[in-house]
Formats: structure tokens, C-alpha cells, sequence
């Protein structure tokens, strides 16, 4: 069954149903017409309310197939709630409300916002036997966020307004609205691609290939144990460290950090901000057809335990990204930074890309090892820098480290 039936009845109503049965009796034996036939009226009306309430919880359906909305803030569209008629009752009145976050704002549509912060919108409707009423409500995307129609119900009276039915829709409305950030512009970001004199925008990071050995060198200071070329060194008699090919990788990964103790947390406007930054990146290279990844230390099921959208590119992983960054809520359970980026250094392992970084940079030794280490390897680290109401793209070394 869908629904959740509740009925209630007037007093006045259930006094003179429980009294029925003595005003029937008494205008039988009384021989009073008048008695008797108000006792039958009371209980015909009684039984056809039941049969009534009963019908609508069995006969009204609502239609189920899925809806999935996404759309940019200004964005405007249309969902629809469908309820079904399928038994032989005449018709059912009444009115259907359901609720949403205030994430979308409806037009033409009276609304009111109740004390869990949702917006509840009531609606008249008609339905007769055998046929559908269909609620199409036409919205305005406000501001990032998701949300899902729920808590439908149907308010029904009987014709003389006795008593009434609630039937709450028990089951996930399978309805979707996903609005994604707003990007905002992150300048110098552009300069990350020129290469040479060419007019060419070349994302790379130099980083040495160890399936393409080019030969050996003298051993230097500071090189890897898993360098030594140990055929060379027996031959040689001297230490001799191996020489890979130098590839270019072209592939960016965003790393977005928020604070653990949400009592420190940025305010929800500076939060907003760095997500519509990291949005307008992602934009920005898929456009140009970059791979790219991204991590942001909040939890999420799975293995690996935090939010990670793996190396892609093009229009469809793009639109993936832009649906993680949707469903980003204050709530979130964080991931220790330093937990974060001892996975994504394991990830990263043998092929450093463009690193740009976003939100609170930790500076305990352990990060600072990991970060050293990309260097190293050739990795490009990068920082979003927030000037006011702006954000520049400067390079990491050059950043004041944030306490964390």
C-alpha cells in the first residue's frame, strides 16, 4: 500500500453516530417517522464516509516514474506530481501538499515555510473515476543545492465536511532536483596552460616514466634506493642511478580541504565562494578537454572512504563533478586533512600531476613531507588565493600557511 491512512471525524458528527442507534430504536418503537428516519440517514452517511475513505487509500495511485532536474541558479523548469484514479468511487476532493528545501522557488504558487526550515506548498484538486490529476509546478533554481519533493499527502473531505482523511505517500517520491554551483571566475588560472611561444594552451607536469628507462648516471646525492641500476654499477665498478623518460602528463587534480571542527568551520557564504571557484575550474578544463580529478575530505560509502571523482574529462564527467559539488552541505562529516592526503599521495603515486588546492591547507610535517615529495617529482602545486570579492591562482610555495 502507498499510503498511510489517518481519519477523523467531528464531534458532532461521531456524537450523533453514537447515538444513532437509540434515536433508530426509539423512533421504531415510538412510531416516530422523523426519529427513525434520521437514525437510518446518520449511519448511511456513516458507512458511505468509511467506504469512501477506504476507496481513496485503495483506488489513488501516484504515478512513479523517475525525475531528475539539473540546472544552474536562474535556471528555470517544470516537475509534475501525478495521481492516478484506478476504482469506481464517483470522484475524491480535497487538496495535496508536499514539501521541498528552498533550493528552488515555485511561480504562481502560493508557499509558506514551516518550522524545519522546508517549503510546503497546498494545492486544491479534483479526480474522477478512472481518470489522472496531474500537478505540474513550474520553478526557479535559486541557489546550489539538492533536494526531493516529499512528504506528499492528500487532504480529503467527505461532501458535507463531517469528516475527514490524510493519506501520507510512504514511499521515496522518486523526484530529483540537483542545482549546481554557480562558477566563479579563478583568474591567472589560463596561465597554467601556455607552453613555449605558441599561442597553444598545453596543461603538463614533467615526471619520469619508469616503463621507459633511457640509461644510467653517476649516483648523486639524494637519489632513490629503487633507482640504483645494479647491472650498470657491477659493470662499472662506481654507483650508477637509472634515467627514465620524462612524459607529459596531461592531467589537473583539484584538492578541496574544509575544516574538521565544524566550531571552526568558514561562514556558508566563504564555503559557497570556494565551491563556485572549484566549479569554474572543473568547467574550465573540460572545456578544453583536461583531465582532471577531485577530492574533498568529507566521508562517503565506499572503500575509499572520502569524496574522490577519479581522472576523466569531457561534458559527462563534468557533469558529475558539478552533482558532488550539488550535494556539499555543512553537515557533512569531514575527513581529517592529513587522512586525505595520505590517500591521495598513495593515488598519486608515480605520476604527479597539476595539483591546485582550494580551502584550509594544513602545515603539520606530514603534509609538508607530502607536498615536498610531489615537487620532487615533478608536480606543479598551486593555490586559489581569495582577494575579496576575487580569486587569483598563485603558486603554492609563495602562500601563508593556514594553521590547521
Amino acid at each position: 500500500m502507498q499510503w498511510i491512512n489517518q481519519i477523523w471525524i467531528k464531534p458532532i458528527f461521531k456524537a450523533l453516530v453514537l447515538f444513532s442507534p437509540l434515536i433508530l430504536v426509539i423512533g421504531f418503537y415510538r412510531n416516530i417517522s422523523f426519529l427513525f428516519v434520521l437514525g437510518l440517514v446518520i449511519l448511511f452517511l456513516y458507512g458511505a464516509t468509511l467506504l469512501q475513505f477506504k476507496s481513496s487509500a485503495q483506488d489513488l495511485k501516484l504515478d512513479s516514474n523517475k525525475q531528475i532536474y539539473r540546472l544552474f541558479p536562474g535556471d528555470s523548469d517544470e516537475f509534475y506530481i501525478k495521481l492516478i484514479h484506478k476504482g469506481k468511487w464517483p470522484s475524491f476532493r480535497g487538496e495535496l501538499l508536499f514539501t521541498h528545501r528552498d533550493v528552488i522557488s515555485e511561480t504562481n504558487i502560493d508557499a509558506s515555510e514551516n518550522s524545519k526550515g522546508r517549503i510546503e506548498i497546498k494545492r486544491p484538486f479534483a479526480i474522477y473515476r478512472k481518470t489522472a490529476y496531474t500537478l505540474t509546478v513550474h520553478f526557479v533554481a535559486k541557489k546550489r543545492g539538492t533536494t526531493r519533493i516529499s512528504n506528499i499527502s492528500l487532504q480529503i473531505q467527505d461532501p458535507l465536511q463531517t469528516s475527514g482523511q490524510a493519506l501520507a505517500f510512504q514511499e521515496l517520491f522518486p523526484a530529483e532536483i540537483i542545482v549546481y554551483p554557480r562558477p566563479l571566475p579563478v583568474h591567472k588560472i589560463e596561465h597554467l596552460f601556455h607552453q613555449g611561444s605558441g599561442e597553444a594552451a598545453r596543461p603538463f607536469a614533467l615526471f619520469e616514466n619508469v616503463s621507459l628507462p633511457a640509461g644510467n648516471r653517476d649516483y648523486a646525492s639524494g637519489d632513490s634506493f629503487h633507482k640504483l641500476h645494479w647491472k650498470a654499477t657491477a659493470r662499472t665498478g662506481t654507483l650508477q642511478t637509472k634515467i627514465f623518460e620524462k612524459t607529459v602528463v596531461y592531467h589537473w587534480t583539484f584538492v578541496y580541504t574544509i575544516l574538521p571542527d565544524h566550531k571552526d568551520m568558514k561562514s556558508s557564504i566563504q564555503m559557497e565562494s570556494e565551491i563556485s571557484y572549484l566549479a569554474y575550474m572543473c568547467q574550465f578544463a573540460a572545456e578544453r578537454n583536461i583531465p582532471f580529478e577531485v577530492y574533498i575530505n568529507f566521508k562517503v560509502p565506499g572503500p575509499f572512504g572520502l569524496y574522490h571523482v577519479s581522472t576523466g574529462s569531457g561534458p559527462q564527467h563534468l557533469s558529475k563533478v558539478l552533482e558532488g559539488l550539488a550535494r556539499i552541505d555543512r553537515s557533512n562529516v569531514t575527513v581529517k586533512p592529513h587522512i586525505m592526503w595520505t590517500k591521495m599521495d598513495r593515488n598519486l603515486a608515480g605520476s604527479v600531476p597539476f595539483i591546485i588546492l582550494l580551502g584550509t591547507i594544513p602545515n603539520d610535517s606530514s603534509t609538508q613531507f607530502i607536498t615536498d615529495k610531489w615537487i620532487k617529482s615533478g608536480g606543479k602545486i598551486f593555490l586559489v588565493n581569495q582577494t575579496g570579492t576575487e580569486a587569483y591562482l598563485m603558486p603554492y610555495t609563495s602562500r601563508e600557511v593556514v594553521p590547521c
